[in-house]
């Protein structure tokens, strides 16, 4: 079947990039595409028949894998990189290759739900990010915008709660009421927590936390000697995973080659297993995420301790 349970609609157009690229461009590495967008009314039956359909066959591939699903990492983090290379080996603007990568996050998050992961936390821009060229946040603002109104009812029918996560003072508005009323429409699903990084900085996370609690000591309702680490993870953005339960990604992955964190959650990181493949963002498929998490597979997580 060639229909997975998330619809894209590409944002409105801006003078500084070009039209959307035609299918034959995207990303070929994923063998279940996603449908060219219809009237709702016309589609809804038909998305809920082929978002089963679509589970099925990611289930398989996954069995056909050889991966345990008992084993996999319930909680994943995705560092989006790679979105303008991709974008320049093409002869296509940067708005093309981020319009590219929403298409892979929804991908992973179709994968992701399908798999049984309880958790995905996609890093789609970090606070520094922020001061890059303002048509490009702009036109990512209202990309991501859209991802989140356009896929708020197939979140709600699959379980997946989405949280936005992060305290950019960049964020516009209209991102924040989309993410508020989705986050308000999906708040009861248990399936899969999807959190959105959106200006998001491990620094800030963790500077945010002290703040809160040395605020909470001025009012005498705890004492220095009380902070612990448990107190502090309870004040950190991913806090909303399951009631922290979830709060600490098993595996991150960066795509694009690139081998470091850039300030993504660097305290729930401390026992990640990190996962650095070549390919970039756009093109980051099922086989590649397989291949994630068969590397996670073969790796032996003592925590420090000895086995």
């Amino acid at each position: 079947m060639n229909a997975p349970m998330l619809r894209t609609h590409s944002p409105p157009a801006a003078a500084w990039h070009r039209p959307a690229p035609s299918p034959a461009i995207v990303s070929r590495r994923a063998r279940i595409p996603l449908p060219r967008a219809r009237p709702a009314a016309a589609a809804a039956t038909e998305t809920r028949t082929t978002a089963a359909a679509g589970t099925v066959e990611a289930l398989l591939l996954l069995r056909e894998s050889g991966l345990r699903a008992e084993s996999l990492p319930r909680h994943v983090g995705v560092v989006i990189d790679g979105h303008e290379r991709w974008a320049r080996a093409r002869g296509l603007s940067v708005s093309e290759g981020h319009a590219a990568g929403r298409r892979a996050v929804e991908r992973t998050v179709r994968l992701s739900r399908a798999w049984g992961i309880r958790a995905l936390t996609v890093f789609v821009c970090s606070h520094e990010n922020m001061t890059r060229p303002k048509a490009e946040i702009d036109f990512l603002m209202r990309l991501y915008e859209g991802f989140i109104r356009d896929n708020v009812d197939e979140f709600s029918r699959e379980g997946i709660r989405l949280h936005l996560i992060g305290d950019s003072p960049g964020r516009p508005a209209s991102l924040l009421s989309a993410a508020s009323e989705a986050h308000e429409a999906t708040r009861s699903n248990s399936e899969m927590v999807l959190m959105l990084a959106i200006g998001y900085s491990g620094r800030r996370d963790m500077v945010q936390a002290c703040r809160e609690l040395a605020a909470e000591a001025q009012r005498n309702q705890l004492q220095p000697e009380d902070i612990d680490e448990a107190l502090i993870a309870e004040r950190l953005g991913t806090s909303v995973a399951a009631g922290g339960e979830l709060s600490c990604p098993d595996l991150v992955i960066r795509t694009s080659g690139e081998r470091r964190l850039s300030n993504f959650l660097l305290w729930q990181s401390a026992f990640s297993e990190l996962f650095f493949p070549d390919v970039m963002w756009p093109d980051f498929g099922e086989d590649e995420y397989l291949g994630a998490l068969r590397s996670y597979q073969s790796r032996e997580r003592r925590f420090g301790q000895r086995k």
